[in-house]
């Protein structure tokens, strides 16, 4: 082998590149995103806290929307009969716990990659990453939604 490929090998590593990506779903945890926004407004980067914590935000309303989704399919999916025994009642709950599993692995990426501190997902619940927000929008000296009411002012009506 000289070190040369082919034309036709290059473009086939790259559309099963492109084939397998596509084909797994992965959401950046929303916990990693909020760390590095906290870590940017320490630093004073104030652009990027605004862009990991929008990000956070995204993902964290993201992964709830799925589990959601998933949890009602499930439901869907595996209902309880009206004949109710003990053994019916494990099945279905085991069903219905390996459904969601499947289902948000499926929309989101593996979970193991979810699974957040309480910490985080206590300052979420408190709306803490707003706090950071708006600290940032300030800090820049610009309104959050300044470029969307440039565009729907100038759009008109």
């Amino acid at each position: 082998m000289d070190g040369n490929f082919s034309p036709v090998a290059i473009f086939s590593v790259a559309l099963l590149t492109v084939a397998l990506s596509s084909s797994t779903a992965f959401l950046e945890p929303y916990d990693l995103l909020y760390d590095s926004a906290v870590q940017a407004f320490y630093n004073n980067d104030y652009t990027n806290v605004v862009r990991y914590m929008e990000g956070a935000l995204s993902s964290y309303k993201e992964a709830r929307r799925t589990k959601v989704r998933c949890r009602l399919r499930c439901q869907d999916q595996h209902p309880f009969d009206d004949t109710f025994s003990d053994l019916r009642f494990t099945d279905v709950v085991l069903r219905r716990a390996a459904c969601m599993n499947a289902c948000i692995e499926e929309k989101i990426g593996a979970q193991s990659v979810h699974k957040v501190s309480e910490d985080v997902v206590q300052d979420f619940h408190r709306r803490i990453p707003y706090n950071y927000l708006q600290l940032a929008y300030q800090k820049r000296g610009t309104p959050p939604f300044a470029g969307i009411k440039g565009r729907l002012l100038s759009a008109g009506p």
